[in-house]
């Protein structure tokens, strides 16, 4: 048996073996849960497991693949490995697609924290809130096939490979520019918060900086400095400055990591910081000036910084998102759903920016811990069934 056909075998024995786990433990949970929660959470439970991030996602998007196509679905898969199908609702094939997508990866996998575990009321596990979202994602697939809600327009579900706001990452820029694709609304899913949504969604970038101080930059002779020290005092200096003279940009440090254990003077250090600014223009300046304060820092503490964009979300557009945003509202008061403001930056900004109506939803209450996801499970279905409300609104053209 080739090298390639035993990884093949071997890793369809994972998925299965996973697979037999997540259903053994729901089923142990009784009859009187919920049959929408019990599937979304098998699906969540199970994607949780599979490693992430690798290459273009391609374990989970086996996964996803399976699945879409069990259900009658004809799934495509791009060059950048994000998984697309389109369920035909609508009467007019002319009437732009709703668009629902969700990531795929989870930057807080685990080998063993992510091997989830139930009690009656909730579900835990390092990465659990990033897979719930694309696990509903799968649920509205399910719902629309099996008729179970209500469509007159067609739904271009998307299964994004990378995030969303990576660099790389040009999927969202691509549906808009077709013509075939173009979405007259699309809904971003999230783990968490349940009723959580962004009126004003700010832009944002997020920049990581690399010291190293027992580089070439050193002087031979002297013993390398702390790298704790030089994350330290560049967090220090970027929390002090006073970006814009409205006070429309803020620095927040993400976090800090250095150090090597006690007897020895840590040489590697990592700060992940987050500019957010409610002005395009001044978010860019900010960003400007964060790499070039960074870089001087670096050089004043003989290190060496490496300075990488390792996210960016554009300022989105309030007014093309107000009639979505209402939509979104009522629909959530109208199943006893909390609204929470959240300020903050909005993947689906993407969209806005370019005049498409877009939000993005949580779909459950919880909690994200540091090293493991707290999930309220009887809110899936609360989730779900908001997620089918606002689908079926924006199809009847009601937004």
């Amino acid at each position: 048996m080739s090298f390639f056909l035993r990884i093949r075998d071997s890793l369809v024995h994972a998925v299965r073996f996973v697979t037999r786990r997540a259903s053994t433990r729901l089923h142990l949970r009784g009859k009187n849960s919920s049959p929408i929660a019990n599937r979304l959470l098998s699906d969540a439970l199970r994607l949780a497991e599979i490693p992430s991030p690798t290459n273009n996602e391609e374990q989970r998007a086996a996964f996803i693949l399976e699945r879409l196509s069990s259900l009658g679905l004809t799934p495509l898969v791009d060059e950048e490995g994000n998984v697309s199908a389109k369920i035909a609702c609508g009467a007019d094939d002319a009437d732009s697609p709703i668009l629902v997508f969700a990531n795929l990866s989870s930057p807080r996998w685990h080998p063993l924290e992510s091997l989830s575990r139930l009690d009656p009321t909730h579900a835990y596990g390092a990465g659990l809130a990033d897979a719930l979202s694309t696990a509903m994602l799968l649920s509205i697939a399910e719902s629309s096939v099996m008729k179970l809600m209500k469509c007159g327009r067609d739904i271009h579900l998307l299964f994004a490979a990378q995030a969303i706001d990576s660099p790389g990452s040009t999927v969202l820029r691509r549906l808009s520019e077709d013509a075939r694709d173009h979405p007259v609304a699309a809904i971003g899913l999230r783990g968490l918060p349940l009723g959580g949504v962004s009126s004003q969604p700010l832009g944002t970038y997020r920049i990581e900086v690399r010291i190293r101080t027992d580089s070439d930059i050193q002087e031979a002779a002297l013993k390398p400095g702390s790298a704790v020290d030089a994350v330290v005092e560049l967090a220090r200096t970027l929390s002090g400055i006073t970006w814009d003279a409205e006070n429309m940009t803020t620095c927040r440090i993400r976090r800090i990591e250095a150090g090597s254990g006690f007897g020895k003077n840590p040489t590697e250090g990592i700060l992940d910081i987050e500019l957010e600014s409610s002005s395009g223009p001044v978010l860019e300046l900010a960003m400007k000036a964060a790499v070039a304060t960074a870089e001087s820092k670096a050089r004043e503490a003989k290190a060496l910084a490496t300075v990488d964009i390792v996210g960016f979300v554009p300022v989105g557009d309030p007014s093309v998102n107000a009639g979505l945003l209402k939509l979104v509202t009522q629909a959530m008061r109208d199943q006893r759903i909390k609204v929470q403001q959240e300020p903050g930056a909005d993947p689906a900004s993407f969209l806005s920016s370019m005049g498409i109506p877009a939000v993005s939803l949580g779909v459950a209450k919880g909690r994200e811990g540091l090293r493991q996801d707290e999930i309220d499970i009887a809110s899936i279905e609360q989730g779900s069934l908001l997620l089918v409300s606002i689908i079926e609104a924006l199809a009847e053209g009601t937004a």
